[in-house]
């Protein structure tokens, strides 16, 4: 018995209330009658019986399993390939920081050298307090609370309003008179602004803080009283803004003003609105932890190591696909097995030791790699030496003109299979396998396909009505 049929066994008859049980007591969802569904899934799920059911212990599409698994691992093999054909992976590289405390560094485009990172300012968020209220049920004004995001000047006294933020109401009407009810509004409100109550032994204060770091993501709160609201109320209301014209409104509460990230990169200055900085000049990624007044040392160097996971990466494709092609049934007529036997063909030429300026056999055992028995073998230790002490000679042997006469590298020689056979390229790029018929083979396919035809056949007009029955348990 396969391991789909004894799947569906071990539920037998229960299939139906198994199904049922996990979806609840609904009977339908956008129109869809689920019960119907159900019995067309276990129509199809229970083993068939009679003379037309096929064998317990058969496979379904077996034949298209393996030609997708052969298709699958020739296109990653491709994939490995046109990775070691790209420039990019030969030129990456990787930073260090000798104090990570301060700063990260990450770098994948970065010249190799040694880099100086002076951090004089963090990118901070505006964080603005209320006076202190003697407790959390004191009654605040009813009213409108302001909020509009900008800058403010070194002083703080005066504001620029952002103009792609246009200013935001939050409406505090009389179930909204207390600090905690007064935070749930802001917060959800959406206004780039976040709010919190904190309390200690001097009372509670609203806090309010800008949810993006930088100059230009501060904010002002304006308070505005309902003209009922007793004075007192009114004060306290009054007490919520962080606006230099406000009556009450006291700018001094701002414990934190929005600042950018100031930082000299071999003297260079720097300004960023985040701690997270993709400098375009030198090529690093810096992650700004804390501010120091000794400078930062940042190495970057070849990520040798990078370069050989991609090509460790490709030998594994290929010698996936080439135990695939091994395990395949030789009289197959699919097209995957046209696009492995040229590949393993061309990778053959290229190890062969008598194949004069065209083979590779010679300059890749000196790095390391040799084709034995089918298969790419890699030395690890003989290929980290080799792109240690010279990287380029790794790279021409992959993507280069290979000089002296001898034709591009190996993966560049892969590569032109989808450029000078247009029938082989059609088949390195096709999609999934069909069958001679056109259809796809999964049986997840089929089963939806059979589960279509028995919604189509059953489906009544009253099927599409809007209604959805859902039981509290259900919900």
């Amino acid at each position: 018995m396969g391991p789909f049929q004894t799947i569906v066994h071990r539920c037998d008859e229960a299939l139906e209330d198994c199904i049922m049980a996990t979806v609840g007591s609904a009977t339908r969802v956008d129109g869809v009658d689920l019960q119907m569904m159900v019995s067309a899934a276990t129509a199809f799920a229970r083993p068939q019986t009679g003379v037309n059911a096929p064998a317990a212990d058969a496979e379904p599409d077996a034949h298209f399993s393996q030609a997708a698994k052969l298709r699958s691992a020739t296109s990653a093999v491709m994939d490995a390939a046109a990775r070691l054909n790209k420039t990019q992976t030969w030129q990456a590289t990787k930073a260090t920081s000798d104090n990570e405390a301060v700063v990260q560094a990450f770098s994948d485009k970065a010249a190799p050298g040694d880099y100086t990172v002076n951090v004089d300012a963090m990118a901070m968020a505006q964080s603005s307090a209320s006076a202190s209220f003697s407790s959390l049920s004191t009654v605040v004004g009813i009213g409108t609370l302001n909020i509009e995001l900008g800058s403010w000047n070194t002083s703080l006294s005066t504001f620029a309003t952002n103009p792609n933020w246009p200013k935001a109401s939050v409406m505090l009407g009389p179930k909204d008179t207390s600090l905690e009810r007064i935070r749930d509004k802001i917060n959800a409100a959406g206004v780039g602004v976040i709010a919190l109550v904190v309390s200690d032994a001097t009372g509670s204060r609203l806090v309010l803080r800008s949810t993006a770091t930088g100059e230009a993501n501060g904010f002002k709160a304006s308070p505005q009283a309902d003209g009922q609201t007793s004075g007192e109320a009114a004060q306290a209301l009054a007490s919520l803004g962080v606006d230099p014209r406000s009556v009450g409104g006291d700018n001094e509460a701002i414990a934190q003003p929005a600042q950018d990230a100031r930082l000299r990169i071999n003297g260079r200055q720097v300004q960023s609105a985040q701690n997270l900085i993709e400098d375009d000049n030198s090529g690093l990624t810096l992650r700004l932890n804390s501010n120091s007044a000794d400078p930062v040392q940042i190495h970057v160097e070849a990520d040798t190591q990078a370069m050989a996971q991609d090509i460790q990466s490709f030998a594994r494709a290929y010698n996936d696909m080439a135990t695939q092609l091994a395990d395949s049934d030789p009289t197959s007529t699919d097209t995957s097995m046209q696009a492995a036997h040229a590949i393993e063909q061309r990778i053959q030429e290229a190890f062969n030791a008598d194949a004069g300026t065209n083979s590779l056999s010679q300059p890749f055992q000196s790095i390391g790699i040799q084709l034995r028995d089918g298969q790419l073998q890699v030395d690890e230790n003989a290929l980290d030496q080799a792109l240690k002490q010279n990287p380029a000679q790794v790279e021409q042997l992959f993507d280069g003109s290979g000089g002296a006469g001898r034709s591009s590298g190996l993966a560049t020689r892969l590569l032109e299979l989808t450029r000078s056979d247009a029938p082989l390229a059609a088949a390195l790029h096709a999609s999934a396998p069909t069958s001679e018929q056109g259809n796809p083979p999964a049986a997840g396919a089929l089963f939806r396909q059979r589960l279509l035809e028995q919604y189509t056949q059953s489906a009544t007009p009253s099927m599409h009505e809007d209604d959805v029955t859902m039981s509290a348990n259900a919900a």
